[in-house]
């Protein structure tokens, strides 16, 4: 239920985990749940 991302920060190579609520389907799942998250997560940072 979840994916690792790998990214650059501050010079290093890091891992990052991605939790989801569910067991993804397919891609089209991945990118409507992914975009779910960002919407979540701008209305939380907005508070």
């Amino acid at each position: 239920k979840g994916m690792d991302l790998n990214a650059q920060a501050n010079g290093e190579a890091v891992t990052v985990r991605i939790e989801f609520d569910h067991v993804l389907k397919d891609a089209e799942d991945a990118h409507h749940t992914l975009i779910e998250m960002v919407k979540q997560a701008r209305q939380q940072a907005k508070m």
